[in-house]
């Protein structure tokens, strides 16, 4: 199972990030993940590659049982049916 991820760009006040997994197809999955902080409030980059790295897995855990799908990202997005008047 190929699956790489991306850290969205975040600015020092942020405390979440978006990442994306994309699979051997190029299909998507996105997660928030929460930034770790040392007290000064820095980044704890250490503790945050930790977080990727076991989100990274559990995300492949989650793909190889069926919970999680990945979507094209290129697709048109479904359109929601009319609602009921």
């Amino acid at each position: 199972m190929s699956i790489t991820y991306e850290v969205a760009n975040y600015a020092a006040e942020d405390t979440s990030v978006e990442v994306t997994y994309t699979n051997a197809e190029g299909h998507t999955h996105t997660r928030t993940i929460n930034i770790p902080r040392l007290e000064n409030g820095s980044v704890d980059a250490d503790y945050l590659q930790e977080i990727l790295e076991g989100q990274l897995r559990g995300v492949e855990n989650k793909v190889a049982v069926g919970a999680i799908t990945f979507v094209d990202p290129t697709a048109e997005p479904a359109e929601e049916p009319p609602a009921a008047e």
